[in-house]
């Protein structure tokens, strides 16, 4: 008797289960490993004392230090919240490169809505410019989240399609195939659960040190506060031990929830969004996470033990 591809079906069968476990064992194992190696002992970290921005980042990402320079420079006066929740450029283009990104993206022609300029500013220069050096410096890690999700997803797309070519072959060849469509309908699924979160993005993961700068400039907030320093907002912080007052420091900290003016906070903050990439990263008060896992594939594991009684079952 001849066996498709010279494979018996139980053969084969067998090392199906295998493979359709293998890509989530692989993300597991992947993501285990980054994690350790955030927690492996690091270099002192070298540099200035964080920028408001630098602490925006730490605090959010990039959608967060949009957010920060949008509220430094309506505060400034160089842009200013229309009643349809636009923004306007009303003065000069500012210096600072992620201001005049901002500035620039409020201009006409422009969605300049606070989501519209996140998502166009989100890949700039100057915010690539500000993660490379904050990730030199030790203060935040690359997050691997998306690139281990898309590898877990080709692996089980490649799974499906070596199901799907074996059970044409073994219909072709007038063999078996009922034992291999069940594993080929888990593939299926796995593969489009995969699928759905591969571009999902958690973050920047600021490092143990990135976390002790944040939680230095919110205690420092409190002891000015205690000091009985006026308007300073309730999230601030200090930076090379000047005191960061005022609403960029607050929504770099807190989001722009925190923005000190109630009915100007209100029309910055973009409403929220079902899903997807850039619909929730700086509209309240929470500051990034530090954990991550690869969750694309946890529907994988129905591939288990699948048996055959009699003839080649997996064609």
């Amino acid at each position: 008797m001849e066996y498709t591809w010279g494979i018996p079906g139980p053969t084969f069968l067998a090392i199906y289960a295998v493979l359709l476990v293998f890509p989530l064992i692989a993300g597991l194992g992947w993501t285990i490993a980054v994690k350790l190696g955030r927690k492996a002992p690091r270099a002192a970290v070298s540099g200035p004392q964080p920028t408001v921005y630098e602490l925006a980042y730490l605090a959010g990402g990039p959608d967060r230090v949009v957010d920060t320079a949008i509220a430094a420079l309506v505060e400034r006066g160089t842009l200013r919240v229309s009643s349809s929740k636009q923004l306007q450029l009303t003065g000069p283009l500012p210096t600072d490169p992620l201001e005049k990104a901002v500035a620039k993206g409020a201009g006409p022609g422009y969605n300049a809505t606070t989501r519209g300029i996140r998502d166009r500013l989100r890949m700039s220069g100057p915010m690539q410019a500000l993660a490379k050096d904050l990730e030199a410096r030790g203060l935040v890690v690359a997050d691997r989240a998306p690139r281990i999700r898309q590898v877990v997803f080709f692996l089980y797309l490649a799974v499906l399609v070596l199901g799907v070519v074996r059970l044409i072959a073994g219909i072709s060849g007038d063999r078996p195939v009922g034992f291999l469509i069940p594993l080929l309908f888990c593939a299926g699924f796995a593969t489009l659960i995969a699928r759905a979160v591969k571009n999902k993005r958690t973050g920047p993961r600021p490092t143990s040190e990135g976390n002790r700068i944040l939680g230095s400039a919110n205690s420092a907030l409190v002891r000015e506060r205690k000091r009985g320093i006026p308007n300073v907002p309730a999230v601030g912080g200090v930076a090379g031990g000047a005191l960061l007052g005022g609403a960029a420091a607050a929504v770099a900290l807190g989001g722009l929830a925190y923005y000190p003016d109630e009915e100007l906070s209100a029309a910055l903050i973009p409403p929220p969004v079902s899903g997807g990439f850039g619909g929730g990263s700086s509209g309240g008060g929470s500051t990034c996470s530090t954990g991550s896992s690869c969750s694309s594939s946890s529907s994988s594991s129905c591939g288990g033990g699948s048996s055959c009684g009699g003839g080649g079952c997996g064609g």
